[in-house]
């Protein structure tokens, strides 16, 4: 897995990713910010942890709208999150739907297989 993308991702906000794509580039995020938030928090106290702790923050919204945009939903939609119980339970559940098979207005299917195994039998 390249590791630009994952950087790219609070920067661009746009395009799609699947759902394996999405869970595996939150999960590095989480452990690189708690690693560097602990070390940050061991030499600058709690100041130096709440930056890399708003900086997960920033990257798992970027990636969450990402990954909407894969379902076919605009990142707007994870301002339903601030609903109590209801809201965080809809998101997660947009979060691990499976994308639509087709493009939309957020791009091409980051799982389609175009050519996959496409045999020119005509040689």
């Amino acid at each position: 897995m390249p590791f630009i993308p994952l950087y790219a991702a609070f920067l661009l906000l746009r395009g799609r990713i699947t759902r394996s794509e999405w869970l595996t580039r939150v999960a590095i995020a989480a452990l690189v910010c708690a690693a560097f938030g602990s070390l940050a928090g061991a030499a600058f106290g709690e100041v130096g942890s709440g930056c890399f702790a708003l900086l997960f923050i920033w990257i798992a919204i970027a990636l969450a709208t990402q990954r909407l945009h894969d379902v076919g939903r605009p990142g707007g939609a994870l301002v339903v999150a601030i609903v109590p119980v209801i809201g965080p339970l809809w998101v997660l559940g947009q979060l691990l739907k499976r994308g639509v098979d087709h493009s939309n207005r957020f791009g091409a299917d980051p799982a389609s297989r175009i050519d996959y195994l496409l045999v020119d039998i005509a040689r």
